[in-house]
C-alpha cells in the first residue's frame, strides 16, 4: 500500500503526530516545516494530496496552494476555522481538516489517495 501524501506545519511536534497516525496504518507521508522544501518535493514527485497549516509564520496555507502549479488535492488544517472558511472559497481547496483532530478524521480524508493492494 503507498500513498503520495504531504505535510506542511511549522510546528515539528503536529508534524510527528500526522505522521504517527498514518504509520499506525501503514499509510507513507512526507512531513515539512519548511514551505519551500516541500514546494520543491511537490514539484519532483507525484503528490496526490497536501494537508497544510493555514496558519504559518510569513505565510499563509493560501499562499503555499496559490504557488503549487498542478492539480492536487489540497486541505487546509488549522484550529482558526473563521480564517480557513473564508479561505476554503479558493477554489482549489479540496477540504478543510480542524485542529485538533481526531486520528479517524485524518484517515477518513487521506483514505481515497491510498492505492490498495494489487488485484
Amino acid at each position: 500500500m503507498s500513498a503520495k501524501i504531504v505535510y506542511i506545519d511549522d510546528e515539528p511536534m503536529l508534524c510527528r503526530a500526522f505522521r504517527s497516525v498514518l504509520a499506525a496504518v501503514d499509510i507513507p507521508v512526507e512531513t515539512f516545516t519548511d514551505v519551500d522544501a516541500a514546494l520543491d518535493y511537490i514539484r519532483a514527485h507525484d503528490v496526490a494530496a497536501v494537508f497544510c497549516d493555514y496558519r504559518m509564520p510569513g505565510v499563509t496555507g493560501a499562499d503555499v496552494l496559490d504557488r503549487i502549479d498542478r492539480p492536487v488535492a489540497f486541505y487546509f488544517v488549522s484550529g482558526d476555522l473563521d480564517a480557513v472558511n473564508s479561505a476554503g472559497d479558493h477554489p482549489r481547496v479540496t477540504g478543510v481538516l480542524p485542529k485538533p483532530y481526531r486520528p479517524a478524521a485524518l484517515l477518513a480524508l487521506v483514505m481515497p489517495y491510498v492505492d490498495g493492494p494489487s488485484p
